[in-house]
C-alpha cells in the first residue's frame, strides 16, 4: 500500500463484513497521485461501512467517483439507497455518513478527489448527490481512460501506476471536474474563471508547499495571471490564499508529527516555514497546543 503523499487528501477507511459462506478473498491495491487517492477492490459479497471518524480533522472534504467494474454497488447515503450495475459509475460525497452493499462477488476503482478541486467553495450540490454517470460523459471517458494507462484492468494487473503522479493527478482531477462540470450544467457556476483560477492555484499549492518562496506573486506568475486578477479571483470566497496554503502546510506537518520523531524545527521546514516560530504559531492557532505538546498527547 502507498500512502497519500498529500494528507488533505486521505482515503476514507472502510470496515468490510463478508456475506460469502465459502472461500473469502479480497485484493485491494491503494495508490497516491498528488492530491487524488485511488482505491482498487476484488472481493465476495460484503457490507462496507465508511469510517470517517478516523479521517485526520485537517483534511479537505472530499467526493469520490466509483467505478463498478463487474457486480453491482448499493449506495446508502441520507437515508436513501442508490443502486449502481457493472459499467455504471457512482458519484458522491465522502465527507457524509455512507455506507456499500455489493450484493455479489465485485471488481471496482474508487477515486477520491478533494471537493475544492471540483467546485467553487468545496461543496457539491445536494443533487449530485449518488448520481450515475452516464456513458456519454466526456468527463467519465477522460477518466476512465487516464485510469487504465495508470493502472491497468483491475487489481493486481499491474505492478503500480506508471508516469509521472504530478502530472496524472493534474489530469485526474480536470476529468473529474469535466464531469462535475457536465452534470452540473453551465449556468451552475456564475463566476468560472473566477472558480477555476481558485482551483488551479490550489492545485499549485498542493505540489509546491514546502517551498518556503511560494508567494502570491510566484503563484500568480505560474498561473500566468497578475497578482489583482488572482486575489480577485478569491473575493467572496470561504477561505483566502494565505489560509488555504496554511491549511495544506498544517496538514502535512500533522502527518509528519505522528509518524516521525523529527525535530519540530525540521517538520517546519519540510512543509515550507522558514521561521520555525511562525510555523508554532501557526499550529498552536490552530490547535490551542504547541507542536510538541501536540505530537506528545497524541503519540505518548
Amino acid at each position: 500500500m502507498r500512502l497519500p503523499t498529500d494528507p488533505t487528501c486521505v482515503l476514507v477507511q472502510m470496515h468490510a463484513t463478508t456475506h460469502a459462506e465459502t472461500a473469502v478473498y479480497r485484493r485491494m491495491h491503494r495508490h497516491s497521485f498528488g492530491h487524488v487517492g485511488l482505491s482498487q477492490i476484488a472481493s465476495v459479497a460484503q457490507s462496507v461501512e465508511a469510517r470517517l471518524d478516523e479521517v485526520p480533522a485537517r483534511a479537505m472534504k472530499s467526493t469520490q467517483l466509483q467505478l463498478v467494474h463487474s457486480g453491482s454497488l448499493v449506495l446508502e447515503q441520507g437515508g436513501t439507497q442508490t443502486r449502481f450495475h457493472a459499467g455504471e459509475v457512482a458519484l458522491y460525497d465522502a465527507s457524509r455518513p455512507f455506507s456499500f452493499v455489493y450484493p455479489e462477488e465485485f471488481r471496482t476503482t474508487i477515486v477520491q478527489v478533494p471537493t475544492v478541486l471540483l467546485s467553487a467553495g468545496g461543496v457539491l450540490p445536494a443533487s449530485l448527490d449518488a448520481r450515475s454517470i452516464g456513458a456519454g460523459s466526456r468527463g467519465r471517458r477522460m477518466l476512465e481512460g487516464l485510469l487504465l494507462g495508470a493502472l491497468g484492468r483491475g487489481p493486481g494487473r499491474y505492478p503500480g501506476p506508471a508516469g509521472d503522479p504530478t502530472a496524472l493527478s493534474s489530469e485526474l482531477v480536470r476529468a473529474a471536474r469535466l464531469l462535475v462540470d457536465e452534470e452540473l450544467g453551465t449556468t451552475a457556476d456564475r463566476h468560472p474563471s473566477s472558480a477555476d483560477l481558485r482551483r488551479e492555484a490550489t492545485e499549485l499549492l498542493h505540489r509546491r508547499y514546502a517551498d518556503p518562496g511560494l508567494t502570491a506573486a510566484a503563484i500568480a506568475a505560474d498561473l500566468h495571471v497578475s497578482l489583482r486578477t488572482l486575489f480577485a479571483a478569491y473575493e467572496g470566497a470561504d477561505e483566502s490564499l494565505a489560509s488555504t496554503l496554511r491549511s495544506i502546510r498544517l496538514a502535512a506537518a500533522e502527518r509528519v508529527l505522528l509518524t516521525t520523531r523529527l525535530p519540530v524545527s525540521d517538520v517546519a521546514r519540510g512543509v515550507g516555514y522558514a521561521d520555525v516560530t511562525a510555523f508554532i504559531r501557526a499550529w498552536k492557532a490552530a490547535t490551542g497546543l504547541t507542536p510538541a505538546r501536540w505530537r506528545r498527547l497524541r503519540t505518548g
